[in-house]
Parts: structure tokens; C-alpha cells; sequence
């Protein structure tokens, strides 16, 4: 009955001296055996986060360790990276620059392997990552990055390609260690002072070059426009002046056929009374042309007003015998006028009309 009560008063106080040891959401917790007494000395068990766990004092050790995602910073900038100095990473391109980078790894530990960290690296995250993670990257993000020019460097495509090939290949050295890598991160980089004068003196030259360009491509688009501007006015000038032209000519023209029917009016007036002289000078020739003459020439006087003023006295004028001495002188003249021989008489030319 002693016995019971010695046992009983062991196992109270055994769980009186267990511990509750707990993990948050973003940790594990990492119980290792010390001593071998319940199972072999040594052993380790991993516990998942967001737990409370028993765990007996003195006979195991408890160690928690974070499965956030870690940000390794290697920066030039003190107040930026993990360091208080300049951290960034050197290192020496194909055609033998320096150039100086900083770069952000970004990794996390593998739950699966949080034992192997605490017993064979770390027991916490700062260890690991300035046991392992910290010297692995520096080598690595080196030895791939040393592959390349300096010219290449500044070609985005091939940057991007190496710092791929960079995180590749820490995932294969630093995963037996039960480190994962998330991304890598090349930011800034330097190259040395007078290497990187050169760069901004060729630099400031190609943005010179370039600024020249761009004024000449301005300049032609001005002058361009300009050009347009006068080809315009010209056209307008040369519409103008061809709409003057068709105007003239359409005025010209029409003078011109006002005229030529003026002048065809002339003419078939003309021909006409040339038309009537001839046939008054055919009738001239044939019998009775005496008479036909002195038939117009009655009416030529019919159709005018004659006055006679006498040279003297009127009162002492005899006007019935200067008639009948008149008339009887042009009877004498056509009783004496011989006949003429009956032979065609040429024609006579046209003689205008009194």
C-alpha cells in the first residue's frame, strides 16, 4: 500500500513537471530526445504549426523554428540590407569589370526537414541563414553571373535568363539542407568609378545623339508641313488662275461669235445689195435701160426736196420757158444719140448704192 502511494505521488509530480509548449500559425516545433529513456537518445519528432504540445522536461529539448518566407538582403545601402555595412555582391564579367549588385533571396524552410536544420545547422533562422544560406547564394549568384559581359548585362533578356539560371541552381544546393528558394531578386547594380564614367559619358552621347534625331525628325515634319502649306497656296494660285483663264476665254469667245455673226450679217447684206447692183446693171444693158435710169433718178429726186434760187430777178425770170427749154434740150440729145450695136456688154462692177 506504501508502494502505490510513492508511485502515485512520482506520477504527479511527473506531470506536475511536464511542459506545454505551443507553435504559432507560421512555426513548427522540433522535439529531440536527450537522454534515450521512452525511445532512442536522439530522436526527433516535428510538431505542425498552430498546436500546444506536451513535452517532458530534462528528457527533451524543444526548438521552434519559422516556415515564413525569409528575405535575404545583400545591399550596398546599410539601411536597406541585413547588415550593418555594405553587403552587395561582386563580382567579375567575361571581359574582366566589376560589377556590384544588390540582390534580395528570398527562401523559407521545408518543415519536412526542420530536425536535420536544428540538429546538423541551426536552432534558429538566423543561424541557418548565416550558416548556409547567406555563403551558398554569395558563391552561386558569382559563379553564374561571371559568365556574362558587361554588355550583356545591360540587355534585360539575358539578365533576366541568368538570374533564372542563378535561382535554379540555388535550389539544387541548398535543398538537401531543407532550404527552399522562392525567387531571386537582382536589383541595382554598380560597375567600378571609372568604368562607370565611361558608361555615362557614352550614355550621355547615345541620349545627345538621340536628341539630335528627334530635332531632325521635328525639323522634317515642320518642314514637311511647311511644304504642304506652299503646295496648297500654289494650287489655290494655279485653280485661281485657271478659273481666269476658262473665264476669259469663255468671254473671248463669246466676242469672237458675236462678231462673226456681225460679220456674216455684213456680208449677207453686202451680197445682197451687190446682188441687186448687178441685176440693175444687167437691166442697164438690155432695151429700155435709158429709161430704167431715169426711172430711178425720178425717184432718187422724188425722194428729195430741190430748191431753185435764180441767179437773178425772180419777178423778171420766165420760169414756164426755162422748162420747155429744158425738156425740149434733153428730147434734141435723145433723138441725136446714135443706137448702139447689138453686141453683149461686159459685166459691170458693183457701184455702191447713192
Amino acid at each position: 500500500m506504501r508502494r502505490l502511494a510513492v508511485v502515485a505521488v512520482a506520477a504527479l509530480a511527473a506531470s506536475t513537471l511536464a511542459g506545454c509548449r505551443p507553435t504559432n500559425s507560421t512555426e513548427v516545433g522540433v522535439r529531440t530526445n536527450l537522454f534515450g529513456i521512452l525511445e532512442k537518445r536522439g530522436a526527433q519528432e516535428v510538431y505542425s504549426p498552430g498546436g500546444v504540445y506536451t513535452v517532458l522536461p530534462f528528457v527533451n529539448s524543444w526548438t521552434t523554428l519559422s516556415v515564413a518566407q525569409q528575405n535575404l538582403l545583400m545591399n550596398a545601402n546599410p539601411n536597406e540590407g541585413d547588415r550593418p555595412i555594405p553587403d552587395d555582391i561582386t563580382f567579375k564579367t567575361k571581359d574582366g569589370n566589376n560589377v556590384h549588385i544588390d540582390v534580395n533571396v528570398m527562401w523559407r524552410i521545408d518543415p519536412k526537414k526542420a530536425g536535420f536544420l536544428v540538429t546538423n545547422v541551426g536552432q534558429t533562422v538566423e543561424e541557418i541563414r548565416e550558416r548556409i544560406v547567406r555563403p551558398i547564394s554569395r558563391s552561386v549568384i558569382r559563379d553564374i553571373f561571371n559568365e556574362i559581359t558587361s554588355e550583356e548585362y545591360y540587355q534585360v533578356a539575358i539578365k533576366n535568363a541568368m538570374a533564372e539560371k542563378t535561382r535554379k541552381a540555388l535550389v539544387a544546393s541548398l535543398s538537401p539542407y531543407g532550404i527552399l528558394i522562392d525567387s531571386l531578386q537582382v536589383q541595382q547594380h554598380r560597375f567600378d568609378p571609372a568604368y562607370q564614367a565611361a558608361i555615362n559619358a557614352q550614355k550621355q552621347a547615345e541620349a545627345d545623339q538621340q536628341k539630335l534625331v528627334e530635332q531632325q525628325k521635328s525639323m522634317e515634319v515642320q518642314k514637311r508641313s511647311e511644304l504642304e502649306g506652299r503646295r496648297a497656296g500654289w494650287n489655290k494660285l494655279t485653280e485661281d488662275a485657271r478659273g481666269e483663264a476658262g473665264r476669259l476665254r469663255n468671254e473671248a469667245d463669246g466676242y469672237f461669235q458675236t462678231k462673226t455673226n456681225q460679220a456674216k450679217a455684213v456680208v449677207a447684206v453686202a451680197q445682197a445689195e451687190a446682188e441687186g447692183i448687178r441685176k440693175e446693171a444687167e437691166a442697164l444693158g438690155k432695151m429700155g435701160g435709158d429709161a430704167y435710169v431715169k426711172m430711178q433718178v425720178a425717184k432718187q429726186f422724188a425722194q428729195k426736196k430741190i430748191l431753185i434760187v435764180p441767179g437773178s430777178n425772180v419777178s423778171t425770170m420766165n420760169v414756164n420757158e426755162l422748162v420747155d427749154y429744158l425738156v425740149g434740150r434733153a428730147g434734141r440729145a435723145d433723138r441725136a444719140r446714135p443706137e448702139p450695136p447689138p453686141v453683149q456688154a461686159p459685166q459691170p462692177e458693183p457701184v455702191p448704192t447713192p
